[in-house]
């Protein structure tokens, strides 16, 4: 009497090669950069030091103003609001063309007050670059969008996010404004990934810099929070000021990154021609025979 079996041979070697390298590629795809940190928004703080605008007093001042935000209740709640609950900050000087962009502080993670106290240190001890000729708005922009890194065709900064934030504080125009190439710069970045670009204008001449920045340079919108252009005095209260706008900003990150809906990603695909692979040749296989 002959009784009908199922063949339990193993896949034969061509397929166990197309096997193995099916799924080799899907894991690559489902972490093409495994040493990126993932965070709600990466954050810049793009500073201008031209000569024309503040003094080293009210630089000082500036920076002491972004410890104390970055280290207030209400940033920190808007940060850990988000779907990571941390962000990604960097500052950055401008000046002229000869003398920017340069780094204040790298990319670092804030997603507690430890985090946050670090940089408040790192802001408050940084040194103000020296530059002695007319600020480049144009170039500044370019910098900060490389900054960026991936998201916006840069190099790797070691971090990803949803949402790119460029937070401009200006206290000087160039001596010969270029409104053309302004907007260009400003353009191209948005184009290029960020997603907002804001400006606080300080200063005796901060309601001229603030229209400018308006007509020129700002841009874009964030989790249903637009680019705003507007203007604080250099005083005891620019602590509250930017710790709300800050605030207003970094939620709207932290929105963006809750409602954000993944790609399907080549890993997806890749997993999914394997295991319909798998199905067709199960599906496929005829029973063998034995004697009993």
């Amino acid at each position: 009497m002959k009784k009908a079996t199922f063949s339990s041979r193993a896949p034969s070697p061509p397929f166990r090669l197309l096997l193995t390298m099916s799924l080799g590629i899907a894991m690559a795809g489902i972490s093409p950069r495994a040493d990126a940190v993932a965070v709600d928004s990466e954050l810049i703080l793009l500073v201008d030091i031209g000569q024309g605008g503040l003094n080293n007093q009210q630089f000082n001042t500036l920076m002491d103003s972004y410890a104390s935000a970055m280290t207030s209740s209400q940033v920190l709640d808007s940060i850990q609001s988000g779907a990571t609950g941390k962000i990604a900050v960097s500052l950055l000087f401008y000046g002229g063309t000869f003398s920017q962009t340069s780094v204040g502080v790298p990319w670092m993670a804030i997603g507690n007050m430890a985090q946050a106290q670090q940089f408040a240190n790192l802001v408050q001890n940084v040194l103000r670059p020296f530059s002695i000729s007319s600020p480049s708005i144009s170039a500044a922009l370019d910098y900060a969008t490389n900054h960026f890194g991936t998201e916006t065709g840069g190099p790797a900064n070691g971090f990803e996010s949803t949402a790119q934030i460029l937070e401009v504080t200006v206290s000087s125009l160039p001596l010969f404004p270029n409104p053309s190439a302004d907007k260009a710069a400003r353009n191209d970045a948005i184009a290029s990934g960020v997603d907002i670009i804001n400006s606080i204008a300080l200063g005796n001449r901060s309601s001229t810099i603030s229209n400018y920045f308006a007509s020129n340079v700002i841009g874009g919108e964030v989790g249903g929070v637009e680019a705003t252009s507007t203007r604080s005095s250099v005083n005891n209260s620019l602590d509250d000021y930017l710790a709300g706008h800050l605030e207003n900003t970094v939620e709207g990150g932290a929105v963006a990154s809750q409602t954000a809906v993944p790609e399907p990603s080549s890993a997806a695909f890749a997993i999914s021609a394997v295991l319909l692979l798998l199905g067709r040749r199960r599906r496929g296989a005829s029973p063998t025979t034995r004697r009993a």
